[in-house]
C-alpha cells in the first residue's frame, strides 16, 4: 500500500492546496501624444539637441510658406483661365450693350422721320435742298407729279434735307422755294411739315406746315396771297399771271381760302384746320383727303 494514497484518503487530512494560475500583468496606458512629447522622443531615439529640433521645425514652416506663395502650375493655369474667362464676358457685354445703343439710334431717327411725315406715305423720294437751285427743285416736284404712276388714294413724300442727309429747316425750304414769301410767316412755322404728292383722280402735290404762332401764321398768309401764284403755282400747275383773288369757302365746317381761273374752277386751296396746321393743295377735293389722311395719322400718335 502506498503510504501517500493512504493520507489522501484519511478523513480529516486536507489536500494541498491547488495551484493558483499566475494573473497577467497589465499594460501601462500610453498617454496622449503631444507635441513635446515628440520632441522629448525625438531627441532621446536620434540623440539631437533641442536647437536643432527647433531649426528643422522652423525649414518645415518656410516650406509651407514657400508652397502657399508659390501655387502649382496647375492652380495659376485655373486662375488664367478665370481672368481670360471674365475678360470675353466684360467685352460681350460691352458689345451687347453698344449693340442696343445702336438700334435703339437708328430706331428714333426712323421715328422722327416717320412723325415729321404727318401722314402715311407709300412711296419716298429725297430731295436734296442744299445741293439744288429753286429751279431745280421746282422741276424734281413737277416732275413727280407728271410722271406718277402711284395707286389711287396714296401718297409720294417728299423727304427734304441737306447737304449731310438731315431734314432741312421748314424757313429754310420755304424762303427757297418762295422767295417773296414775308418772312415772319416763315419764321412761324415750326420745324415738322411736310411736301407730298396724292393720287386722287389724277396726281397733286400737297403741302403740311405747322405753326406754332397762329395769328402770325394766318394774317401772313392773307398778305402772301398775291404772290403765291409765282411763286409756287408752277407745281399746281397754275399760271405765274393768273389771278391772285382768293374768296372764302366753308366746307365740312373748315374755313378755306380759295382761288379759281376764269371759269370758275378751284386752282388752289389752302386751309387752317386747326389752330396749329395749315394743308395747302390743289382744290377742295384733295384738301378733304389730306384732311382724313391727316387726321388717321393723328390717331396714332
Amino acid at each position: 500500500m502506498d503510504p501517500e494514497k493512504d493520507v489522501q484518503n484519511i478523513p480529516g487530512i486536507d489536500s494541498p492546496p491547488e495551484k493558483i494560475p499566475d494573473t497577467p500583468k497589465e499594460r501601462p496606458i500610453k498617454s496622449l501624444r503631444t507635441y513635446q512629447g515628440d520632441v522629448e522622443e525625438a531627441i532621446v531615439n536620434t540623440k539631437s539637441s533641442s536647437a536643432s529640433i527647433l531649426i528643422a521645425e522652423q525649414k518645415r514652416r518656410e516650406r509651407n510658406l514657400q508652397t502657399f506663395d508659390n501655387p502649382p502650375k496647375d492652380s495659376k493655369t485655373r486662375n488664367e483661365i478665370v481672368m481670360i474667362g471674365a475678360g470675353l464676358l466684360l467685352l460681350l457685354g460691352v458689345v451687347t450693350m453698344g449693340t442696343v445703343y445702336y438700334l435703339k439710334a437708328n430706331e428714333k431717327v426712323t421715328i422722327e422721320q416717320k412723325t415729321k411725315a404727318l401722314v402715311g406715305f407709300s412711296n419716298e423720294k429725297k430731295l436734296n435742298v442744299a445741293s439744288s437751285t429753286r429751279e431745280q427743285i421746282m422741276a424734281e416736284i413737277v416732275s413727280a407729279r407728271d410722271k406718277s404712276n402711284l395707286p389711287l388714294n396714296s401718297v409720294l413724300y417728299f423727304n427734304t434735307i441737306n447737304s449731310s442727309g438731315s431734314a432741312i429747316n421748314i424757313d429754310e425750304l420755304l424762303i427757297t422755294l418762295a422767295p417773296r414769301i414775308p418772312e415772319s410767316l416763315a419764321r412761324s412755322f415750326e420745324g415738322r411739315y411736310m411736301i407730298g404728292i396724292y393720287s386722287f383722280d389724277q396726281a397733286e402735290p400737297f403741302i403740311i406746315l405747322k405753326t406754332a404762332d397762329y395769328p402770325t401764321s394766318f394774317s401772313g398768309m392773307l398778305k402772301w396771297e398775291k404772290d403765291i401764284p409765282s411763286d409756287i403755282g408752277e407745281i399746281f400747275s397754275i399760271s405765274p399771271t393768273a389771278s391772285s383773288t382768293f374768296s372764302d369757302l366753308s366746307l365740312k365746317n373748315k374755313d378755306l381760302r380759295i382761288l379759281k381761273n376764269s371759269t370758275g374752277q378751284t386752282i388752289l386751296s389752302y386751309s387752317f384746320i386747326d389752330k396749329t396746321t395749315l394743308i395747302i393743295t390743289k382744290n377742295e377735293g384733295i384738301l378733304t383727303a389730306i384732311l382724313q389722311k391727316y387726321l388717321i395719322g393723328q390717331q396714332g400718335i
